[in-house]
């Protein structure tokens, strides 16, 4: 007969162990790493040690005595276990036991746990029982999904980075004269692209400083003395989608003030700022230092770059305003976050 219980020594208000007699399995249960179920041949629990306890939120008092069925197996699977357990009592056949198998268990709350499981039937113990050992691998399952995941938006970001080299190769090549004028731009705009990759690399592509993203981009621009180039704004951190189209953005009003503006004569200097107003960022670039600058009669790739980007990749607003003495570009848009 099962008849008493052994206190566990390291059960929270020393909760009751088990009702076998047998101090071999007292051992067994007080000690083991994994939570461990003794199931007597008709299907009620007769040990329960304090890992389970903790796993699937009974404890051995509230076990004792039940069904293992009605409560830590979920419902699709009972009749399969109950089947199981009278065609091992008929044969001697059990498929799973001596077996590890993955598996879902019940907790008390309603919620199901992935377990890992193994069976073993033993006679030992005053009369032949069931333990089972269970492991609760809900954390390898969450790794496991979040690997699966990150395998997912890693392919969706190739995809997507070969469909912007591809656009940008496109028009390059478009707005081109010869391959010697397409060589160096493309090259720029790449490498444009690449430092931005390096930054949410660095932010392992979750949210990424927008002062990381300008102090890369102005450079020595920056720190001469006296500097050709500021930059002033609060701690603004963008989604890595973002990042992207702002550090291309940037980088074409750079390219063009290099060649045409305000860092292609001694004298010229850029103001760079951003604020948010109502999660709206808004980003200005200003050129100073030029004469007589008028409005370009045509726009130029790098011009319907940035105003496509702007629109469709950050569904935002841009104004370019071409002063006599240099160019006023802003543009904003609302990011998912704005603030560090």
């Amino acid at each position: 007969m099962l008849d008493g219980y052994f206190p566990s020594r390291y059960a929270r208000g020393m909760s009751q162990l088990h009702d076998l007699r047998s101090e071999s399995l007292g051992s067994v249960l007080r000690t083991a790493l994994d939570a461990v179920v003794v199931m007597r041949t008709d299907g009620t629990i007769a040990g329960w040690n304090d890992v389970a306890e903790r796993t699937f939120g009974w404890s051995f008092r509230d076990a004792s005595g039940r069904r293992m069925s009605d409560l830590i197996i979920p419902e699709r699977f009972r009749a399969d276990h109950e089947k199981g357990l009278a065609h091992f009592l008929a044969t001697g056949e059990g498929p799973v036991l001596n077996q590890h198998i993955e598996i879902h268990a019940l907790h008390r709350d309603g919620r199901e746990l992935p377990v890992e499981l193994s069976i073993t039937q033993k006679s030992q113990f005053g009369e032949p029982v069931f333990l089972g050992f269970l492991r609760d691998i809900s954390e390898r399952h969450e790794a496991a999904l979040r690997q699966d995941l990150m395998i997912g938006e890693l392919n969706h970001r190739v995809k997507n980075l070969l469909g912007v080299v591809a656009g940008i190769a496109h028009m390059t090549a478009k707005s081109s004269g010869s391959l010697a004028d397409f060589e160096p731009a493309f090259s720029g705009r790449l490498m444009a692209l690449g430092k931005a990759h390096e930054i949410l690399t660095a932010a392992t592509w979750e949210r990424a400083s927008l002062q990381t993203l300008v102090d890369d981009l102005l450079g020595t621009m920056a720190t001469a003395d006296p500097p050709r180039a500021i930059a002033i704004g609060p701690n603004i951190l963008l989604e890595p989608k973002h990042v992207l189209s702002v550090s291309m953005i940037l980088h074409e009003l750079m390219t063009n003030a290099l060649k045409y503006g305000a860092l292609s004569v001694p004298n010229g200097h850029i103001s760079l700022s951003w604020t948010v107003d109502h999660k709206r960022l808004s980003i200005e670039w200003l050129e100073t230092g030029l004469a007589l600058l008028e409005q370009p009669q045509r726009k130029g790739f790098g011009t319907k770059m940035i105003e496509r980007t702007v629109a469709h990749e950050l569904k935002g607003t841009s104004e370019a305003h071409w002063r006599p003495d240099g160019l006023a570009f802003r543009f904003s848009f609302t990011p998912q976050t704005t603030g560090g």
